[in-house]
């Protein structure tokens, strides 16, 4: 608990250190805009009578929370191994790099839900969504969604780390594709029926479902209507027990070849 305790406090730091803490907090508040700006212009222009405004907004928000966790987890790699040079100092201490990923990976999730409260608190009595919150609901899904996002950062993480050069077009190919088939910005029904069945299977499909249905109180599109929404809690839970084992798997296997191969302490240089 130590070594995770003490990879927040580095999480925390390394996204805070830049400037003043006022000005980081407002930047807190400000930097979630950018993720649904286009959503409020494009259906709240286009979308205000398919009321499809809500489902789209939501949906983006919590994509953006989980999409931030596990990118941040595999980018962390390239920075402590290129930027920092730390990377060889993180393997040689007591704490295991996964509990190091998970650490990181929980400040930010943390950040990025701050962000998100900050900006509910004027987006819902301007834009009038839907809001009926059932907490109970909503602080499992979050912490769910937390083991949702930290076990694919580990899966992505294991490959960075033996990787020497950075590939952005393959993690923005990865992000593009997961945000369209999850459903977060329209339902994936508007698919061909195999891409829309497809859509269902996608780890974050449930739980952007689950995290819209508890924070507006209603089943907003036929997207997984058929689901109750205590079974797509149990989905969420499955969905983080298989990734987190999986991407805690592939992440112990990448570190050993990484320190076998010499990979740990490589930058682009060489």
């Amino acid at each position: 608990m130590k070594g995770f305790l003490a990879s927040m406090y580095i999480g925390l730091q390394i996204e805070s250190n830049w400037t003043k803490k006022w000005v980081w907090l407002l930047y807190l508040a400000a930097y979630p805009i950018g993720s649904f700006l286009t959503v409020i212009i494009l259906y709240g222009v286009f979308g205000q009578k398919t009321g499809l405004l809500p489902y789209a907004l939501y949906g983006t928000i919590f994509y953006y929370s989980l999409s931030m966790v596990f990118f941040d987890m595999a980018f962390s790699v390239h920075d402590d191994r290129e930027h920092y040079q730390t990377l060889k100092y993180i393997f040689l201490s007591s704490t295991s790099y996964r509990t190091y990923l998970c650490g990181r990976a929980a400040t930010r999730y943390l950040i990025a839900l701050a962000g998100i409260f900050i900006n509910l608190c004027w987006l819902v009595p301007v834009l009038r969504l839907p809001f009926h919150p059932n907490w109970g609901y909503l602080i499992a899904g979050a912490t769910l969604g937390y083991l949702v996002a930290a076990g694919l950062g580990l899966a992505v993480a294991s490959v960075f780390l033996l990787t020497i050069k950075l590939d952005v077009d393959v993690v923005d190919a990865l992000f593009g594709g997961i945000f369209v088939l999850s459903g977060a910005l329209f339902p994936p029904t508007a698919f061909p029926a195999v891409f829309a069945k497809i859509a269902e299977f996608v780890p974050l499909s449930p739980f952007i479902e689950l995290m819209r249905r508890a924070i507006s109180g209603k089943i907003l599109t036929s997207f997984l209507s058929d689901m109750s929404t205590f079974q797509l809690l149990g989905r969420v839970a499955l969905s983080a027990a298989v990734l987190f084992a999986l991407g805690s798997l592939l992440v112990s296997f990448g570190s050993r070849q990484a320190q076998r191969k010499g990979y740990i302490d490589v930058t682009t240089a060489f």
